[in-house]
């Protein structure tokens, strides 16, 4: 039988969405983003997009698709709609499992430590410590993944599914019993149906061994509402369809993962410094420009925001 992609109201609490993504691997909320929202930021991109031919690169080879990445460079309306959605945060907060999360929501933590000597020591005992993955805490906080527009044209193949989390082997396997390394968001710019090439899903495909195909009837199409958004962890099978529609469907991916592994789109030569500096704080952490009390620090900087200066080493 056929796992449905189940589909979320806003009103619908956090806890529910995210028992349903934990479950099945993929959740859809509707009309997370106003359509005035997505009318902005897709105006931001249809140029970069209408310059490409569709299928263009071994990327698409044989999928009549063309992407635009760099998202959170191309202009602070990404940060504020995107990287500031309280909805997004808790979710993210959620299935990541932070030592220090984002959303307002979360209990509050401090922006600096002032005692920086126990804060080695909590950090040397969560080293000899495995948590458990369902609580946590699974990193020091997470941070974007990879940030495209993707735009799917009439004509071609579809995408081959494939998990995101692929991309980190050979060198890192995911234990199915260990913590989620990844949770994707694909919001749609336009509305996502059937014939225009909306993301296909193979819902619980989370809980699969490695070797386990999928079959035709295990896929299921993620319809949406334009402004809508659908979340699906790292270790569910994934891709977008081929439309058999003129009006090409756009859509945002961005993605996070945890803070100790390495970003799918290098964000700091993606949105640099002088770009960083433009943004919210909260942009900035989220984006990178933050530290580990042990990874990513860079002495003389705050570890929660690099790019002002701070007293930020291993060893204080």
């Amino acid at each position: 039988m056929t796992q449905p992609i189940r589909k979320f109201s806003t009103s619908a609490s956090t806890p529910e969405i995210v028992a349903e993504i934990r479950e099945n691997g993929v959740a859809v909320v509707e009309n997370l983003f106003s359509t005035d929202e997505m009318d902005t930021l897709v105006g931001i991109v249809r140029t970069e997009l209408d310059k490409q031919e569709p299928g263009r690169g071994e990327f698409f080879a044989n999928q009549k698709a063309r992407s635009v990445s760099r998202l959170f460079a191309r202009g602070v309306e990404f940060s504020e709609i995107f990287l500031q959605n309280e909805r997004v945060l808790e979710l993210e907060d959620a299935i990541l499992l932070p030592e220090n999360p984002m959303a307002r929501s979360a209990e509050a933590k401090k922006t600096k430590e002032a005692d920086s000597s126990r804060e080695e020591q909590r950090a040397a005992e969560r080293f000899f410590t495995r948590p458990d993955p369902l609580v946590g805490p699974n990193c020091h906080h997470y941070r974007v993944n990879a940030s495209v527009a993707m735009e799917v044209c009439r004509g071609g193949e579809h995408q081959g599914l494939h998990r995101d989390q692929y991309r980190y082997q050979p060198y890192m396997h995911r234990d199915p019993a260990g913590p989620e390394l990844t949770l994707a968001t694909m919001v749609a710019g336009t509305d996502f149906t059937a014939e225009n090439g909306a993301t296909r899903f193979i819902p619980r495909s989370n809980h699969w061994p490695a070797d386990r195909q999928p079959e035709e009837h295990e896929i299921v199409q993620a319809e949406m509402p334009k402004g809508s958004a659908a979340f699906w962890l790292g270790s569910v099978l994934h891709g977008f369809a081929k439309s058999s529609v003129d009006e090409p469907r756009t859509g945002f991916i961005y993605s996070f993962g945890l803070d100790y592994l390495a970003q799918e789109e290098n964000q700091f030569l993606a949105v640099p410094p002088e770009i960083a500096r433009t943004l919210p704080l909260q942009a900035r952490q989220l984006l990178g420009y933050r530290s580990s009390p042990a990874i990513n620090w860079v002495e003389g900087l705050d570890r929660n925001d690099m790019l002002a200066e701070g007293a930020s080493s291993l060893f204080s």
